[in-house]
């Protein structure tokens, strides 16, 4: 199934977590994702958004949250507090897959399989996502640059992405691989 990424924001009042939010979002293709810390921001990207992840505890959350929703974009609170009863929320504590789903609902992203990456696999991705590069994987492991290059496309193919930076996406965003790795 072939998407139009769409345009997502994500807000938060650390920068540091809207930005890594954000950025754990671009693993999802169908995802164009941007961070903001205050809901101006937010409003100035209004009009080219269809999405919006909201903190609760930004100023201004609720009373943005109404205007745009008014004009179209679908919100989704992040934790279990704050706004009104009918909102859409996603627990902080919730996998990114979670957030993404509930942003584009239309669309059902794939879940990853951990279980079927072996376990020279899981060490890899393990490292990758560390920011290991091949070579230093293949000296941390012990076998050559160019059999990490070989676990790697098999972790691509495996967990159904096209890329490294997808792979390590998917990697933090499933508690079953961060449960499997040693590196959380």
């Amino acid at each position: 199934m072939s998407l139009t990424p769409r345009a997502v924001v994500v807000a938060h009042r650390d920068r540091m977590v809207a930005e890594g939010i954000a950025s754990a979002l671009g693993s999802f293709p169908w995802l164009m994702p941007s961070a903001a810390t205050t809901m101006g921001e937010v409003r100035a990207l209004a009009e080219t958004v269809h999405a919006a992840a909201l903190d609760p505890d930004l100023d201004g959350s609720d009373r943005g949250a109404r205007q745009l929703r008014r004009r179209g974009v679908r919100v989704v609170f992040l934790g279990d507090h704050g706004g009104e009863e009918e909102n859409v929320r996603v627990r902080m504590s919730a996998p990114v897959v979670d957030l993404a789903s509930a942003l584009m609902p239309e669309v059902s992203p794939p879940r990853p399989r951990p279980g079927r990456l072996t376990a020279r696999e899981r060490d890899v991705l393990s490292l990758v996502a560390r920011g290991l590069a091949a070579k230093q994987v293949a000296r941390h492991l012990g076998i050559s640059a160019k059999t990490v290059e070989r676990h790697k496309t098999n972790i691509f193919l495996k967990l159904g992405v096209p890329n490294q930076a997808a792979a390590v996406g998917i990697a933090l965003a499933s508690r079953d691989i961060a449960r499997t790795g040693p590196w959380i």
